[in-house]
C-alpha cells in the first residue's frame, strides 16, 4: 500500500520542482530525436546550387553512375568529398579530350 505524505511547501519551491520535472523531461525527449545528416552529406537541392543544374541534371548524372550517392528511407544523398573528387575527374577526362 502507498503511503501519501502532504507537507507544506511555499509557491517558489513548488515552481522550482516543476521546473526540475520538464527540463529532466525535455532532456530525455532530445535525446530520443534523430541524429541530424552530417554536413558532408548533401541533398539534391544541394548539388543544384552548388553546381548551379536542374534536378532533372543531376537525376542523369546519377543514372549514368556519374556521381555515387546513398538512398535512406526514401531520401538520396550524397558525400560532399566523393562528388566533389567525381566531377574533378570527369573534368580532367574532358580536357584531355580537347
Amino acid at each position: 500500500m502507498e503511503q501519501i505524505l502532504l507537507t507544506s511547501i511555499t509557491l517558489e519551491e513548488l515552481l522550482d520542482k516543476i521546473t526540475e520535472r520538464i527540463n529532466k523531461a525535455l532532456s530525455i525527449t532530445l535525446e530520443r530525436k534523430e541524429t541530424p545528416i552530417p554536413e558532408d552529406l548533401l541533398t539534391i537541392e544541394d548539388l543544384e546550387s552548388l553546381f548551379k543544374v536542374s534536378k532533372v541534371t543531376i537525376h542523369k548524372w546519377k543514372k549514368r553512375g556519374l556521381i555515387p550517392f546513398y538512398k535512406m528511407n526514401r531520401k538520396v544523398y550524397f558525400k560532399r568529398s566523393e562528388v566533389i573528387n567525381s566531377m574533378s575527374h570527369k573534368k580532367r577526362k574532358l580536357e584531355v579530350n580537347l
